[in-house]
């Protein structure tokens, strides 16, 4: 605070002292007026001549009481260091304030976890409130001291440490749990060490009244530090250790860019913890299914048709997931069906992706952290969730999926194509029966079953075959071969004229030569193309929608690996 500050506040408080004085002295006087008007009554109607005395005792008793304002200190008083005596208020106000400011300029060195930050008092929202101390002085009757009290401004000094110090806090850090070859690595966590800014300001506050008592004005300070042990520390991470969950599924390498998906995906998933109470999302952790990314276009169904998509076929990472997680027996906050069956796993066991409106979310509802390793990899995606086992060895859960209700697929689709030919066909898309199952969890005691809960009921659509069938006819002759036949008219027209210039002695013989029909000879006709029909795409359930819309950028529409012994599908 400078100087010039401290003087406007001393020229404030003379204005203030003024006003009390005024107004103290325009009360005595309301008040003198009253009393004389009162004793007047008193004359006229009891005619007691002492009683005009009294309010001369009162108004002489009130008038020294703004002459004691408007006076000086008693000789020998002290305010803190300073002597005021026989000062009035204006002389003692000016003093105080140039002593304030001379403490106040003084600087202060803060160390905050072996960083020093340097300020000055003023900086640090340091204040002082002279007016109590004044006031304290002309109170005293005789020699004595009076204190000034410093403080600090509880927002100033919040402002300073946010501004100047905060930086120099250390968070504190969980510890970090990662699997090297086949083992677990624990890293320890870090304590963290935050400033406790009303025990430092409390402190600040005591070491200036003291060094401003002791005529120092420079202070060294280090700041009061609260230590805030991590949430999770590696005694936490020591305990995740045991397979509580794992599930395996199938897919065909061959399918370069569908595999190259999986492969990506999978590698976001894994290595994620999730912290007792925290939920998981599927979708949060493997999007956006971009290039950028690392995702590829693969065959995908939308609308009931085959379609590329970025990032075709990560619905069966989530589905693998989904199994993995339910024999860990985590709390299933979101999980939606495909729209039509999978190959992958059996109906009600899958867990599709698609934009924001599918996708699958769990709770670590254990009370420790989970570890979720996966990989994907010839041929084969698996899943582990690593926490602390608690449960009975007793104990087995096992998973049934019970189909309830199928769904035919009706009559085929048929397109008609002018440019095939008439009698020949083409399958677009097979046709896929529907479903209703319900999965249900199976939990055994010793081997004997003692509970059986319905986990889902999931629905899957049917869809007819798509076929496209040719309307296109034959002519009495191909165009084409009409074209032939009267070239080689020609042809055969011009040899006959050469023939007959070079031999006129065939004259005699006159053996005529004619033009061969032209649909005798086969051999010059070109020979029928035969029109091979298109490969028929064998039923294949697929994790496609029909009635969704398709997938969005290959999730829930992703269509599936055949099984062992069926046709390769439409990826």
């Amino acid at each position: 605070m400078s100087e010039y500050s401290y003087r406007k506040r001393s020229r404030e408080r003379e204005i203030r002292k003024k006003r009390r004085l005024l107004i103290c002295m325009g009360t005595a006087s309301i008040l003198a007026l009253m009393v004389g008007v009162v004793v007047l009554i008193k004359v006229m109607f009891t005619d007691d001549s002492s009683a005009a005395n009294d309010p001369v005792s009162i108004v002489e008793d009130a008038e020294p009481v703004a002459e004691e304002e408007q006076g000086v200190i008693k000789d020998g008083v002290f305010i803190a260091g300073t002597d005021v005596s026989g000062m009035d208020y204006a002389e003692v106000n000016q003093a105080l304030d140039n002593y304030v400011a001379g403490i106040v300029s003084g600087s202060v060195e803060l160390k905050v976890n072996k960083k020093t930050v340097t300020a000055s008092l003023e900086d640090i929202g340091t204040e002082c409130d002279t007016d109590s101390a004044i006031s304290g002085a002309f109170a005293l009757e005789e020699a004595g001291k009076v204190d000034l009290q410093f403080d600090i401004d509880e927002e100033l000094f919040k402002e300073f440490i946010d501004r100047e110090c905060r930086q120099y806090e250390v968070k504190p850090k969980n510890a970090k749990l990662s699997r090297v070859d086949g083992n677990f690595v624990v890293k320890k966590g870090k304590v963290g060490k935050t400033i406790d800014e009303a025990a430092t300001r409390e402190l600040l506050v005591n070491e200036i009244n003291s060094s401003a008592a002791a005529g120092s004005v420079n202070i060294k300070v280090a700041a009061v530090i609260n230590e805030e042990d991590p949430e999770y520390t590696s005694e936490d991470f020591g305990r995740v250790k045991d397979v509580i969950g794992k599930f395996s599924t199938n897919y065909q390498e061959s399918q370069v860019q569908r595999s190259s998906n999986l492969k990506n995906a999978v590698g976001f998933i894994d290595g994620s913890i999730v912290y007792p109470g925290e939920t998981f999302s599927v979708a949060d952790t493997i999007y956006p299914l971009s290039a950028d990314n690392g995702y590829k276009d693969a065959p995908s169904y939308q609308d009931g048709q085959v379609v590329d998509s970025l990032g075709g076929g990560v619905c069966q990472v989530s589905t693998t997931l989904y199994n993995a997680v339910l024999r860990a027996e985590l709390q299933i906050v979101q999980r939606q069906n495909h729209s039509m069956a999978v190959s992958y796993v059996q109906a009600s066991m899958d867990a599709a992706i698609a934009g924001d409106y599918k996708d699958l979310k769990f709770t670590n509802n254990t009370d420790t952290p989970i570890y979720i390793q996966g990989y994907a990899a010839g041929g084969t995606i698996t899943f582990t969730v690593y926490g602390h086992e608690t449960r009975p060895s007793s104990r087995k859960i096992e998973f049934v999926s019970e189909k309830v209700q199928t769904i035919d697929p009706g009559a085929d689709i048929v397109t008609k194509d002018p440019n095939m030919k008439e009698g020949t066909e083409h399958v677009t898309q097979s046709a896929h029966v529907g479903c209703v199952a319900n999965l249900y969890k199976i939990v055994y005691e010793n081997g004997v079953e003692v509970s059986r809960e319905k986990i889902n009921s999931s629905r899957y659509q049917a869809e007819p075959r798509h076929v496209t069938i040719g309307t296109k006819k034959d002519d009495d002759k191909d165009k084409d071969e009409k074209d032939k036949d009267k070239d080689k008219k020609n042809k055969d027209k011009k040899d006959k004229d050469n023939t007959e210039k070079k031999d006129n002695s065939s004259d005699a013989n006159n053996t005529p030569v004619t033009d061969a029909p032209a649909s005798e000879p086969a051999t010059d006709a070109p020979a029928p193309v035969q029109e091979e029909p298109a490969p028929q795409v064998q039923e294949q359930p697929v994790d496609g929608s029909a009635s969704d819309g398709g997938a969005a950028g290959g999730g829930e529409g992703t269509a599936p690996d055949a099984a062992a012994g069926e046709a390769a599908p439409a990826q």
